[in-house]
């Protein structure tokens, strides 16, 4: 592997970071996104380099289609089938609100009730059949997908985690008889119990399974007409890869693709800082994504609601998403109270300093105003991106300034100071609210505006470490040069823990490991590149929530009583309390199955090169300072820096406000100090 791309596609911006492994040279393309034709801006990302497509080892791309095909329900055409007497699953769900005490709510399924569809056939939770798979049904309802003019069709027949042989017959047929139909079958994606969330996750890849594979099918066919003779690979919600053949067959699997790649850069970085416990906060242009990285190990849930009523159950990092980016838009609402962000500006027209056609001030404008961003700086390699202050000035004065009575750069303030306060609650949320203090965590700020805001949110929640990576504004990029290969794998269980054999449990874990060696065989991968690491997901009898135990790599020493162990300890550590005489389920057993790749250089180059020091006048919330201005690369390993200040480089700017200092750390990051 000599010359490797990572990309990540925002809403705002894309961003191409180019390795060469010869020379440990990092090159950064970013460009304005290209909204509904996301391949356009990622190849006029790659093409800045120069270099031949056909000389590149691999290309690894994080996108957001799946995410916007569900956000925005544009997604196939997609038909439900399942057991006769269920058809209303997706609208009963769990009768939860989207908020506790609101008296009304939207919902929206993928599937409306009309493309619901009932098949005669009944498995119990035992896996017993009770009836069988009617034949005449199932043509009859192939019958009525054809005259309904269905792209995709997911099938969730009920109790097939246990016994998936009627969804397996069920699924051929169809394929049979709908010819050109994709068709998903939950015991393919989500072999587990849930019967609802078993249900969307199966109906969410079905979703966004036809135009993932268009898309991907079409990013590949363009790659290959300039030269590139590989499987591009797409980064998944879980922190892995996979090859795009395989991604679009399992789209539901790239929901949180590109917020995933920025949380497994953050995670090496902090851990080459001697820093395990942080917490990743990436601000683009669109949204704030937050996640929390204990011990150097992105947290990973089995279950996350993408929208309200749209829980997916697959394996994914922990990550909270809220609008507020640097496109997020400010306003003064009918109440007179000021408003910023979900809504984005993005990249068309986008933040009115962009000379773009947009109008409405966003937090770009604001800290353009502000003095954070020169209005002569270059932002990205995209041509003809010039910054117009006076735009910014005049969209803040007319939208916020003026109906609050204010002067603008107090407005401005208090549009920095509303973003932080939302941004702040999602660093709460991941951590104060799931039992961890943010005050033993440093923030990683990353993104093209988190450089600018993320001394200021360690202020307000308490933390005095923060890490700012190289690159920080493509970090998302860097996360899928050096994400490896992951397959998982799940086996549901259900039965209490000493009616659990060794033999059993042995067999099952080793099936999964075969299966995910064989897979990453199949994509060049040595045994010696191959690692595997097992889990056990428990709980108490009768408890709706589970734990995931973590096994290592062994298979045939778990017996009940230490099966039983492992749980009583990692109960312990999560909860601080224990039932020693309840009794323990087995829901199931997890392995994770990792090709690694070769690592990437993390050091950041440097110039020998003197820059010209200047200064410009920023405002802080104790008024204005005038400050000096640094060039990124410019800075030493070992360099010492106090705020006030402000560093710029081409993908993002660093405001270290006053009562901060920051050192050079060996490979280029800024390891910043605030003063609570």
């Amino acid at each position: 592997m000599q010359i490797v791309a990572g990309i990540d596609v925002g809403g705002t911006f894309t961003d191409v970071l180019l390795y060469d492994a010869r020379t440990g040279a990092l090159r950064l393309a970013k460009v304005f996104s290209t909204p509904g034709r996301q391949a356009d801006g990622l190849l006029t990302g790659l093409q800045q380099f120069g270099v031949p497509f056909s000389d590149l080892d691999a290309i690894v791309h994080g996108t957001t289609v799946a995410t916007n095909a569900v956000l925005e329900r544009k997604g196939s055409r997609t038909a439900l089938v399942t057991t006769r007497g269920f058809r209303d699953v997706l609208e009963l769900r769990r009768r939860d609100r989207p908020t506790t005490y609101g008296l009304t709510g939207a919902y929206r399924p993928l599937i409306p009730r009309s493309l619901s569809f009932e098949v005669d056939e009944r498995i119990d939770a035992r896996g017993r059949v009770i009836e069988p798979l009617c034949r005449v049904s199932v043509e009859i309802v192939a019958a009525a997908l054809r005259e309904s003019g269905v792209e995709s069709v997911a099938v969730c027949l009920l109790n097939s985690y246990v016994n998936a042989d009627h969804e397996r017959s069920l699924a051929g047929e169809l394929r049979r008889l709908l010819p050109g139909v994709e068709v998903t079958a939950s015991s393919e994606v989500c072999p587990e119990p849930g019967e609802f969330e078993r249900a969307t996750t199966t109906v969410a890849n079905a979703f966004v399974r036809a135009p993932m594979s268009r898309y991907l099918g079409a990013v590949q066919e363009r790659l290959q007409d300039r030269g590139f003779a590989r499987d591009v690979q797409v980064m998944q919600s879980n922190g892995g890869l996979i090859p795009a053949r395989r991604a679009g067959e399992l789209a539901v699997r790239t929901l949180l693709s590109g917020p995933a790649a920025g949380t497994v850069a953050a995670a090496a970085f902090g851990e080459a800082a001697g820093l395990p416990n942080v917490i990743s906060c990436d601000m683009g242009g669109t949204s704030f994504d937050v996640a929390l990285i204990p011990g150097g190990r992105p947290a990973v849930t089995t279950e996350s609601a993408i929208d309200y009523g749209i829980p997916i159950k697959v394996p994914m990092i922990d990550i909270t998403t809220i609008g507020a980016g640097g496109g997020s838009i400010a306003s003064v609402d009918r109440a007179g109270i000021l408003q910023v962000g979900p809504e984005s500006a993005g990249s068309d027209p986008g933040p009115a300093c962009y000379g773009r056609g947009g109008t409405r001030p966003t937090v770009t404008d604001a800290n353009i105003v502000l003095g954070r961003i020169s209005a002569d700086q270059r932002l990205g390699t995209q041509d003809g991106l010039a910054l117009d202050r006076d735009a910014a000035d005049e969209a803040i004065r007319s939208h916020v300034a003026e109906p609050l009575g204010l002067d603008v750069d107090t407005a401005a303030l208090a549009i920095i100071r509303f973003a932080n306060e939302k941004m702040a609650n999602a660093i709460r949320m991941v951590s104060v609210d799931k039992g961890h203090d943010p005050r033993e965590f440093a923030l990683v700020g990353f993104g093209g505006a988190g450089p600018m805001h993320i001394a200021e949110l360690a202020r307000a929640v308490g933390a005095t470490t923060v890490l700012v990576p190289p690159h920080p504004g493509a970090l998302s990029a860097y996360g899928c040069l050096i994400a490896d290969v992951k397959y998982d794998y799940v086996t549901a269980v259900g039965s209490n823990v000493e009616e659990c054999t060794t033999g059993g449990i042995e067999c099952v874990l080793a099936d999964q490991a075969e299966l995910g060696r064989k897979t990453l065989l199949a994509d060049g991968f040595t045994d010696q590149d191959i690692a595997v690491e097992h889990i056990a997901e428990m709980s108490f009898s009768k408890q709706v929530y589970s734990i995931h135990v973590p096994l290592g790599s062994e298979l045939d020493t778990w017996t009940a009583d230490r099966l039983s162990e492992e749980f009583h300890r990692q109960y312990l550590a999560i909860y601080n309390g224990r039932n020693p005489s309840g009794t323990i389920r087995l829901i199931g057993l997890r392995t994770v199955v990792t090709g690694e790749r070769q690592p990437v250089n993390q050091v950041m180059a440097t110039s020998t090169e003197h820059a010209p020091s200047h200064e410009r006048t920023v405002v802080f919330a104790d008024g204005a300072h005038t400050v000096p201005v640094l060039r990124r690369e410019s800075l030493l390993p070992g360099q010492c820096l106090n705020g006030p200040l402000i560093v710029d480089q081409s993908d993002t700017t660093i405001v270290l406000p006053p009562a901060t200092s920051a050192t050079v750390h060996d490979n280029g990051s800024l390891i910043v100090k605030v003063a609570s």
